[in-house]
C-alpha cells in the first residue's frame, strides 16, 4: 500500500544536501528506481517513508502530502556537516598544533617538527594535485 507524500520536499531536501538520487538511495537503503518514483509520483510504501525520513534526518510526519509547502522545508533543521576531507584536514591540524606545542615547550624552538610540517605539507599538496588532475579509477 503506497502512501502519498511530498515529492517536492524530498527533492528539495536532497538538493540542499547536494546529494544525487543515487546517493540518497544508498543512504536510505532503497533502489534508485524507488527514489525516482517517489520524486515523480509522490507515493511510497511505509518502509520507504521511514527510510527516507531517517536518511534525511527529519520526522516521518513531515513527509505527508498535505503538509507540503516551503515553510515545512524551512522548518527542518539540517545539521551542519563537514566532508571527510575537511574532517581529515581538521584532524591533521589538531595533531600538528599539539606536536608544535610539545616541540616548543621541550626545546624552546622548532627542531624536529619543521620536518614533520614539510613532509605532511608535501603529502597534502600531492593529494590535492591528484584530486584535481587525475581521473578516478574505475574499479
Amino acid at each position: 500500500m503506497d502512501i502519498g507524500m511530498n515529492a517536492q520536499m524530498i527533492k528539495k531536501l536532497r538538493e540542499e544536501r547536494a546529494w544525487s538520487q543515487e546517493h540518497l538511495a544508498a543512504v536510505a537503503g532503497v533502489s534508485l528506481r524507488t527514489i525516482q518514483r517517489v520524486e515523480s509520483e509522490g507515493k511510497a510504501s511505509p518502509e520507504t517513508r521511514l527510510a527516507l525520513a531517517s536518511a534525511l534526518g527529519i520526522d516521518v510526519t513531515q513527509l505527508n502530502a498535505e503538509g507540503g509547502n516551503d515553510s515545512a522545508v524551512a522548518a527542518v533543521s539540517m545539521p551542519t556537516l563537514i566532508s571527510w576531507q575537511q574532517y581529515r584536514l581538521l584532524r591533521f591540524a589538531l595533531v600538528v598544533i599539539v606536536l608544535l606545542g610539545v616541540d616548543i615547550y621541550r626545546n624552546h624552538a622548532l627542531t624536529w617538527t619543521r620536518w614533520l610540517l614539510l613532509a605532511t605539507g608535501l603529502v597534502l599538496a600531492l593529494r590535492w594535485l591528484r584530486s584535481r588532475f587525475v581521473a578516478p579509477r574505475n574499479s
